[in-house]
């Protein structure tokens, strides 16, 4: 019986000693960094726009913004870009409330605005221009008034002028010298939800807008 064991044990053990080794587990895979989503032109009617965009976005182009809205004219090879800062209200503990409440303290705000056609800058072409002001807190929700426009201070009584910024809109108003030397009221206003956009040129001397478009804008 004893010698009868000791041969199980050796078989067993020849056994164990013949079977792989357990395998290895794999190193989990690295993620990739993920890419930026790729470009479409929001709308069918903007092809010529887009495509300059699309142009510029591939050479890289040091001019063309990193963040902001991209605003696409219908059938003209001509788009526009509207950047600005965000604002950010440090929270604070309200004793009264027994809550975390936003700094309503005022925050600075800047932004600007290029109009690029058939694939350049075009700085006689609206809209082309900058802005200074500030973020305020209207009902816990951000608000921006401009208080300079092109590096000059706002006439306070002068109210066809000016950019306004909420949660909903982005609004701009501005007066220009066109070619003729005639001044020109020009108004964008951009539907921060959906993207959409309208704008009119109208001469200060006359009611009626001499120029109406509307578009899609796209933010990246």
């Amino acid at each position: 019986m004893r010698s009868l064991f000791i041969v199980g044990v050796l078989i067993a053990g020849a056994v164990c000693a013949g079977q792989a080794p357990p395998p290895k587990k794999a190193a989990p895979a690295l993620k990739a960094p993920a890419a930026q989503s790729p470009f479409v032109c929001p709308d069918a009617e903007a092809q010529q726009g887009c495509k300059s965009y699309q142009e510029l976005l591939k050479a890289k182009d040091k001019g063309l913004p990193d963040h902001g809205y991209f605003c696409f004219r219908k059938k003209e090879d001509s788009f526009f870009t509207i950047t600005f800062n965000k604002p950010y209200f440090v929270p604070h503990w309200d004793e009264e409330a027994k809550t975390m409440v936003p700094d309503d303290k005022p925050r600075p705000g800047i932004g600007h605005a290029e109009t690029y056609r058939d694939g350049v800058v075009d700085s006689v072409t609206m809209p082309h221009f900058n802005f200074t002001g500030k973020w305020m807190l209207l009902l816990e929700s951000p608000y921006f008034t401009s208080e300079t426009l092109n590096f000059k201070k706002q006439d306070e009584n002068d109210h066809d002028q000016g950019v306004s910024i909420d949660e909903t809109q982005f609004n701009a108003v501005l007066k220009y010298e066109n070619k003729m030397e005639k001044t020109v009221l020009y108004t964008l206003t951009i539907q921060r939800s959906t993207g959409r956009f309208a704008e009119n040129f109208r001469l200060e001397s006359e009611k009626i807008p001499f120029l109406e478009s509307t578009g899609y804008c796209v933010y990246r």
